[in-house]
């Protein structure tokens, strides 16, 4: 297990009170594109010749997408805010993103369903949708301004990979002075060990808490 002792030395944070008006759920890069076996993902491993490549991965999303349905169901039902977080670019070329994220372009072209959101989750009625075009969130992205306009300061993430686009932004939303918590069955790697060591390392210390669905639904409905 990843532990850095420094923490045995510090109190623990202790996070707010939970306030479905002051919490946003983050779903990041659930689309075609990185979550679907026939999105670009997919077809890349495909057009390389190695169908199965990425197995794991689409079994471990369709693992937690029930899990990650359930809380956006239950955020809906509450009041929390929900932000989908997709990949999108403004050029054909993706030439407007961060250099050498998708660099196999010409091969294996981006398609118009690979900026969907999947099926399980599609936002509805006017939810959020952000645009990205780097690993975090917060780097290409208004988000930060949005999230305070709205008056969010907890927020709780999801998607993929985690030790990616969801690590990446997690841990930039708390360096802002947000109370993060990673939910952890809600996310999914390329492979579970790849997961489980993000998990551990985010949450160590608990400046970023771990959560499961089931602990975050029964919190937020003691109230």
């Amino acid at each position: 297990m990843v532990h850095d002792p420094y923490w045995d030395l510090e109190n623990e944070p202790v996070p707010p009170a939970f306030e479905a008006a002051k919490t946003a759920l983050l779903i990041i890069d659930m689309q075609n594109m990185c979550a679907h076996p026939d999105g670009w993902m997919g077809r890349m491993a495909r057009d390389q010749g190695k169908p199965g490549y990425l197995q794991e991965r689409f079994d471990f999303i369709a693992d937690i997408t029930p899990n990650l349905k359930r809380l956006l169901d239950h955020c809906r039902k509450i009041g929390v805010e929900v932000f989908h977080i997709r990949i999108a670019f403004r050029t054909n070329t993706a030439r407007d993103g961060k250099r050498g994220l998708l660099n196999r372009l010409i091969e294996t072209p981006l398609i118009p369903m690979d900026f969907d959101i999947v099926d399980a989750i599609k936002p509805l009625g006017d939810e959020i949708i952000i645009d990205k075009t780097s690993v975090s969130t917060f780097n290409s992205t208004a988000i930060d301004q949005i999230l305070r306009n709205m008056g969010k300061d907890r927020l709780w993430t999801s998607g993929v990979v985690t030790e990616g686009c969801v690590e990446l932004t997690t841990r930039d939303a708390a360096d802002r002075g947000y109370y993060v918590t990673l939910v952890t069955d809600a996310c999914a790697s390329s492979t579970h060990a790849g997961h489980e060591d993000a998990v551990q390392r985010i949450t160590d210390g608990n400046i970023i808490r771990g959560h499961t669905v089931d602990e975050l639904i029964a919190m937020s409905s003691a109230r």
